[in-house]
């Protein structure tokens, strides 16, 4: 029955010509039908959906930059009002002092064209207005009055207050403007509001540059309340009276970020459609979007883009498109089937000589020769397989050069999968291997700081694993008994960055720490050698000292004497404090840096260093300023070691501050934190030598003014040591010919209260 039917199946399946040529004019076929159907049913209206996802995408655009053109009024309200000393002259009513610290704000906001500062009864303070040439002009109606804004109110009696938006007129210009609002607080509460704004014809033009489309924006009427068009009122009103309370209403409610009305409804007996109007003979399609500032819909506004070219390239191309395609359908379908009829038989040939290869067989040819495709391919795949035959060969002296290298490297190399299997071990991991497995115990350190210590450790694997477990925390020591390895690390990845493993490499250190441990060594053993003469000397210049200032000299030669001493007392005191920071630092290396603690009244501390250095300072023509609170600053802490951090920190600023310059010395209380700021306006530290600061013998390179500075570079690595050490944190900023600010806070405790550990002052080494 179905005879006839196996006979056409095997005709068409008899060779490969026919099972080529057979599903290639099908295909052929079913493609040109495809295509024909495409240009006929979808390119017509592939121009109508371009541009309604053009509107879309401008829509989106319009809302992302509200948003954003909201934040940038919020980021510079909140510039206005935590800009230091404006609460004050707020409180004070000091216009010109709020003039001297918003002024410059507002000058380097070329997108903000007004802010305003109003007090507690709504009444306007100082008014900063940007003009169109972009000059910034300060005014201050104090008759204006904002109490009529309910968001100005709202803020102003909530002293947890939000920041909030308002699209409202000017009361000085009559324009519409956008203000974002913020209150301004201090110590008492709110004091007054900030206003931040921009007028919303520049906000809709700036909107249309971005959107590469025109904007319209309505009330909750209708009514067009600002336009990109520049329509007259009667226009816009006959224009876009296809939009009404209930379309405003309809894309309120609706859940998309913008809305396409396409809906075509009855007025007066006349189709209005939502989505298109014309506009001096123009043709615009709309989409509309909610106007939100701050959670608040402040009205619509409208998306139009041009249709007259949808019409026109339509008609225009529909019939040539289909004719194209047809012809090039019939042209692929006549040279496919020519070129199936050449490429059968040296397609046989290549899949034999193909399994011959997959088999091994390297020596195999094709022998089909040619200068069409298939012969090209041919003789490829001839090279192709000389050429494996050769990088085969490549790839085993490869191997066996890496193998050597391997063996020959001194330093330990692992290399593991992403499963923590060992993929390759040199003999010198191995030898690691052996003395962890004899040990029994890795100790993994960051410095002289002990991360982790593994016991057990039968193979090096495991400690690898730990190590990527622990993602190396700045580890970069592993003592196994008395040897010390220093570990580095890294992924393996494929030229397509994908992960296969990790190497790492573990280079035997036991010599260079053996080095700087006898260097250190030495340096403590110099620093007590010199401390004993020293000390000596010291107390015989004071003596001399003492002597010359119960009878001062009275010519010319003991004038001579007494500066002298003075001299040599000061460059004594340098060289002992030079002296105590290398006892310091061999300390700190040793992880023994001892803190003596007890409660201390801060400010009693920094008051009795600040009286040692203001005739220094003075001599040096420099302007100490203090920030001290009224109230005892106590915590728990070393009276000398503290004191050697704020000298070092003074002195950096007394040593690095060009005459002239100020040092400022401010406290503060923060999350329980006592906060000590120095700050100078000197020549400041380069970015790139600040991540260096707090490294030891460091010392950043400055201005030659300032070159006859002389120092160890100990100062800020002892001082630092000092800081932690009384479980506090230090750190600093600096901008190059601006200054510098070294800060640290120290926990605050209240010595009188019950609850207080006595523990927490013992000596803590």
């Amino acid at each position: 029955m179905f005879g006839w039917l196996r006979a056409v199946v095997h005709y068409f399946t008899s060779s490969i010509s026919k099972k080529i040529i057979i599903p290639y004019a099908v295909l052929t076929v079913i493609l040109a039908a495809m295509g024909i159907f495409i240009v006929t049913q979808l390119v017509a209206n592939s121009f109508e959906d371009r541009l309604k996802n053009q509107l879309l995408e401008a829509g989106r655009v319009v809302s992302d930059e509200v948003v954003n053109r909201e934040r940038i009024r919020l980021e510079i309200e909140r510039v206005v009002v935590n800009t230091i000393g404006v609460p004050e002259a707020i409180v004070e009513r000091d216009d010109k002092g709020l003039e001297s610290l918003i002024f410059p704000i507002i000058a380097n906001s070329k997108g903000i064209d007004s802010i305003v500062i109003v007090d507690t009864q709504s009444h306007e303070m100082i008014r900063f207005q940007r003009d169109q040439d972009g000059y910034v002009a300060t005014t201050a109606d104090k008759s204006l009055d904002y109490g009529h804004w309910p968001i100005i109110r709202q803020i102003l009696d909530n002293p947890d207050g939000q920041k909030e938006a308002q699209l409202a007129l000017d009361p000085a210009t009559g324009k519409l403007i956008v203000y974002t609002i913020g209150p301004v607080v201090n110590a008492d509460g709110v004091i007054g509001a900030a206003l931040v704004g921009t007028y919303l014809d520049k906000e809709i033009q700036i909107l249309q540059g971005l959107a590469l489309a025109q904007l319209v924006l309505f009330d909750d009427t209708g009514h067009v309340i600002a336009s990109t068009f520049g329509l007259s009122e009667a226009e816009n009103q006959e224009v876009f009276r296809v939009f009404t309370p209930e379309r405003y209403q309809q894309v309120i409610d609706t859940s998309e970020s913008v809305t396409l009305l396409d809906e075509v409804e009855v007025s007066d007996g006349q189709p209005l459609d939502s989505t298109n109007v014309t506009i001096r003979d123009r043709n615009y399609r709309l989409a509309y979007a909610p106007y939100i500032l701050r959670g608040r819909t402040y009205g619509v506004f409208a998306v139009a883009l041009a249709t007259n070219f949808i019409t026109e390239t339509t008609g225009r191309s529909r019939y040539v498109l289909i004719a194209i395609f047809t012809v090039a359908g019939l042209l692929v379908f006549g040279v496919g089937y020519a070129i199936s009829r050449f490429i059968s038989q040296p397609i046989l040939q290549l899949a034999r000589t193909a399994r011959s290869i997959a088999a091994g067989n390297l020596e195999q040819q094709t022998g089909v020769k040619g200068d069409d495709e298939v012969g090209v391919l041919a003789g490829t795949f001839d090279a192709m397989t000389a050429e494996l035959r050769h990088l085969l060969k490549i790839q085993e002296e490869e191997a066996s050069k890496l193998n050597a290298i391997l063996d020959s490297i001194a330093d330990g190399v692992i290399v593991q999968d992403l499963n923590s299997e060992n993929m390759i071990t040199n003999p010198a991991a191995e030898k690691i291997s052996k003395k962890m497995t004899d040990t029994g115990r890795v100790i993994l350190k960051a410095g002289n700081k002990t991360i982790k210590q593994l016991d057990n450790i039968t193979h090096i694997s495991l400690l690898v694993k730990s190590l990527i477990e622990l993602k190396f925390q700045n580890i970069d020591r592993i003592e196994i008994g008395h040897q010390v390895l220093s570990p580095s690390f890294a992924q393996v990845l494929t030229p397509e960055y994908k992960q296969l493993g990790h190497v790492v490499v573990l280079r035997d250190i036991t010599r260079e720490v053996e080095s700087e441990k006898l260097k250190d060594e030495f340096i403590t053993s110099i620093s007590h050698e010199l401390k004993t003469p020293l000390t000596a000397i010291k107390g015989y210049n004071s003596l001399l000292k003492m002597m010359l200032d119960m009878k001062p000299p009275e010519d010319q030669f003991g004038e001579r004497q007494v500066s002298i001493v003075n001299t040599m007392d000061k460059e004594l005191t340098d060289l002992d404090n030079l002296i105590q920071a290398m006892l310091d630092l061999s300390q700190i290396d040793a992880g023994e840096l001892g803190v003596d603690r007890e409660p201390l009244d801060l400010l009693a501390l920094i008051n009795e260093e600040i009286q040692k250095w203001s005739f220094k300072l003075e001599e040096r023509d420099l302007k100490l300023k203090t920030h001290l609170p009224d109230e005892p600053v106590w915590v728990a802490g070393d009276h000398n070691r503290l004191t050697r951090v704020l000298h070092n920190l003074i002195k950096n600023a007394h040593d690095y501050t060009l005459p002239g310059g100020d040092v400022e010395v401010l406290v503060t209380r923060k999350n329980g934190q006592a906060q000590v700021h120095i700050k100078d306006t000197g020549v400041g530290i380069a970015s790139e030598d600040q991540r260096f600061l707090y490294t030891r013998f460091f010392r950043a390179i400055h201005d030659e003014s300032t070159y006859e500075v002389s120092g160890a570079g100990l100062g800020l690595y002892t001082s630092k040591a000092i800081v932690e050490a009384h479980n506090g944190e230090m750190w600093m900023q600096s901008e190059i010919n601006r200054g510098s600010t070294f800060s640290f806070a120290l926990p605050v405790i209240d010595p009188n209260s019950e609850d207080f550990d006595e523990s927490e002052i013992t000596s803590t080494n």
